[in-house]
């Protein structure tokens, strides 16, 4: 049976700058497992960087059309323009500040969430912290905000329950826990003496690649499996 993981371009330009899109091909070979994008993901993590003077993705550009060249990412377009732009409306008219309403979603990460709903996947591979938590805990995101900004976010309901109705079977996954669970499944055993040690090298690479992870929680999981 296949699992089907829809993948944020971010992640995956994070995965090939540390060399870790084997990780890609792991969890594809040994697990079954199709990380499916939309064009605009294939168009910013490929297609913009290898057409343009964008050099510094350049080589995680190459990777990933490989990994699309293989099968092991797959490019569906299944035309949800319409519902992108009304997620990526809702989604951005849901918290004002000074009566005006924050920006929250692009419209890549938007065709992404429609994608989901679209071929009903739960699973989306993502790092970015506020579209995150915009799917797991929007009153969390409100409060951040508030502390970052030291202001009151007020909240549009109808554009709240419009997200909700669309999001929120959603599970996010962090390329962290993807590193993670690859480790469990035997992924670094080719380190032999070296294993933990690659783990902790890979997760501090995922972190400053922009994965939200904080240093407490990498030093918790690496106490518990040494």
């Amino acid at each position: 049976m296949t699992r089907d993981v829809i993948c944020d371009s971010g992640v995956l330009i994070s995965l090939t700058s540390a060399c870790l899109d084997n990780l890609l091909y792991f969890f594809s070979e040994n697990y079954k497992v199709r990380f499916i994008v939309p064009p605009s993901v294939e168009y910013e993590a490929v297609d913009k960087p290898m057409q343009s003077d964008l050099r510094k993705h350049l080589f995680s550009a190459i990777r990933i059309k490989n990994a699309i060249n293989d099968g092991v990412v797959t490019v569906v377009d299944a035309k949800v323009e319409n519902e992108a732009r009304k997620i990526m409306t809702s989604a951005n008219s849901m918290f004002y500040m000074k009566g005006k309403p924050l920006h929250l979603l692009h419209y890549g990460e938007s065709e992404m969430l429609a994608l989901a709903r679209e071929l009903g996947v739960d699973n989306i591979l993502i790092d970015e912290r506020t579209s995150r938590m915009l799917i797991e805990a929007p009153f969390r995101l409100k409060e951040h905000m508030e502390n970052e900004f030291q202001i009151n976010i007020m909240v549009n309901k109808n554009s709240f329950k419009e997200m909700a109705s669309r999001i929120s079977s959603l599970k996010t996954i962090r390329s962290s826990e993807l590193v993670m669970l690859a480790y469990e499944n035997g992924y670094f055993k080719s380190f032999e003496a070296l294993q933990s040690q690659a783990l902790a090298a890979a997760l501090y690479k995922m972190k400053f690649s922009g994965c939200s992870i904080s240093f407490d929680e990498i030093n918790s999981y690496l106490s518990m499996v040494k």
